[in-house]
């Protein structure tokens, strides 16, 4: 998935304020202001292949969070000679591994040590994170996932990704 096919795509299944009225006071405000989406003005040309880093350097994604997954500011994108930094999930850095395209978990303490992979590239991170929004909203609306393990590794590209997945799907 393209970075404007993802914002396409989270902007399509997001509920509006209405349809969570069920849900707690202030519910509503906190998790829609978690899937916001900004446009941002002008627009950075970047590689076909690099979804992650288009998303970032064209939409303000500083609030949007999936999850335990989370975006930095077009800013404070990192780069270094094995990585390139571009999110978190929860406490730990997340990053594009340079010489395979993967993405990555880094350890917070030792920012060369792989904690655990995430996906097989930048688009089926995208892909991964679109699909566990919808599993939110499915649990949200009707307490079952939509999609089950399977279907998210997959997505992920390969078993080698299954383990992140576990403690999601719980």
């Amino acid at each position: 998935m393209t970075a404007a096919e993802f914002v396409t795509a989270i902007r399509a299944i997001t509920p509006n304020e209405s349809e969570l009225s069920m849900m707690p006071e202030g519910f509503a405000q906190i998790y829609l202001g978690e899937l916001h989406i900004g446009d941002k003005k002008g627009h950075r040309i970047t590689e076909s292949n690099d979804a992650v880093i288009d998303l970032i350097n064209n939409y303000d994604v500083s609030k949007f969070t999936i999850m335990i997954f989370s975006f930095v500011k077009s800013d404070d994108l990192r780069e270094t000679d094995r990585f390139i930094y571009f999110g978190w999930r929860e406490a730990f850095p997340l990053a594009i591994l340079k010489a395979t395209g993967e993405i990555v978990e880094i350890d917070w303490a030792d920012d060369e040590r792989i904690m655990s992979y995430i996906a097989t590239d930048q688009q089926s991170y995208l892909d991964l994170l679109f699909a566990l929004q919808e599993n939110n909203l499915s649990t949200l609306f009707s307490e079952t996932q939509k999609w089950d393990m399977e279907h998210l590794v997959n997505i992920t590209g390969d078993s080698k990704y299954q383990p992140h997945l576990m403690d999601l799907l719980s």
